[in-house]
């Protein structure tokens, strides 16, 4: 009771709060069952990016595949070749996906269907600088996907018409960055296209979309250090920003007001993710190589400013994903720090797994 009345929280999100914290309580006892699991068959193996095809995962590795699994039963699905620097699905149609490569490659496929692709385009035959790919993320009416490179331009690409028989592909406008680009997000309904950059202060560039005009642009000083990462709820209610100063924000998107910060973190905050309702916030921090890193997961929730997780993983959190429609967050672990396998003997199956999932509720 003494929780629930706390004055920090509004008496609007006391039941909502209530109902977390005695969901994460017992996440905390495995011996109830506790929801939390690991995909028992994926090989141990770095990731660039995982994603929920619907309620299989898909994930991309660093040996040049992407891989469908079902979590229930750890098994793979099927496989496609290739390199995927970048992997996100389809905001409206879950089960198709589009994969941007290192090299300009731009595969649009249905992850129902086993090697075979709806679009294979080498988007270098339309753009010489269409190369060097480091991310992508697509609109949330499907139309358009946006791709930055190395040399932090970045691209629309208009898929309203599709992709034409002979791989042609509609290029919309785009923009050069003056600082590095480290994450991009969607904005309410696609009207603008946010942008983590690195610099001191981190700043977020807000473009209007699809017009990507200067003009109009704006920016806000997010983070004292490097603005890394971003996160946008399925609903854009809310967008979370992770900085090189330890800190995530949160950020009211229609009128660029900064709601709530978090202190929880002790390195950079390079991986957010926001539940399906925007309710329930995840990261994680740390750094990539094989000494150092903090170690562990972090929910809060974004209504409440409630701490509802914070627990040790054996190596750092690498990405996060929750499931568009349920409380399943899926998240993997930098296999550089992992536990040697050597010392399976004395440690559980879950110490070496590199993709782990948790259920909430």
């Amino acid at each position: 009771m003494t929780h629930t009345l706390d004055p920090l929280i509004s008496p609007l999100f006391a039941e909502q709060d209530k109902s977390l914290q005695d969901a994460f309580n017992v996440l905390q006892d495995d011996r109830q069952g506790g929801g939390r699991d690991y995909l028992r068959g994926f090989k141990r193996c770095s990731t660039y990016a995982i994603d929920w095809a619907g309620d299989h995962l898909l994930i991309s590795t660093k040996d040049n595949y992407l891989r469908l699994y079902d979590p229930q039963s750890g098994h793979e699905v099927r496989s496609w070749q290739g390199e995927c620097m970048s992997m996100q699905c389809d905001p409206q149609t879950p089960h198709i996906a589009a994969a941007v490569s290192w090299n300009g490659k731009l595969r649009v496929f249905d992850t129902r269907v086993s090697q075979s692709y709806v679009h294979d385009v080498d988007l270098k035959k339309s753009n010489p600088n269409f190369k060097e790919f480091l991310c992508m993320c697509w609109s949330p009416d499907s139309r358009y996907i946006a791709v930055n490179n190395r040399a932090d331009q970045i691209y629309l690409l208009d898929l309203k018409g599709g992709i034409s028989s002979d791989n042609a592909i509609r290029l919309g406008p785009s923009i050069s960055m003056p600082q590095e680009v480290n994450q991009m997000v969607w904005g309410p309904g696609g009207e603008t296209l946010w942008i983590a950059t690195g610099g001191t202060p981190g700043k977020i560039y807000v473009y209007p979309a699809p017009s990507l005009a200067k003009e109009t642009a704006t920016s806000v000083a997010a983070h004292q250090y490097t603005t890394i990462s971003l996160a946008a709820d399925p609903g854009n209610n809310v967008i979370a920003s992770g900085g090189g100063d330890c800190l995530v924000t949160l950020w009211d998107p229609r009128h660029l007001v900064c709601t709530r910060t978090f202190g929880y973190a002790t390195q950079a905050v390079t991986t957010l993710g926001l539940n399906h309702d925007g309710s329930l916030l995840a990261w994680g921090t740390g750094v990539s190589g094989n000494t150092g890193g903090e170690k562990n997961l972090t929910i809060v929730g974004t209504d409440t400013g409630s701490l509802y997780w914070q627990d040790s993983t054996a190596s750092p959190v690498t990405q996060v994903r929750w499931h568009p429609k349920r409380n399943v967050l899926a998240y993997t672990l930098n296999v550089a720090q992992l536990p040697d396998e050597r010392d399976a003997r004395r440690l559980s199956n879950r110490d070496l797994a590199v993709v782990h999932t948790m259920t909430v509720g």
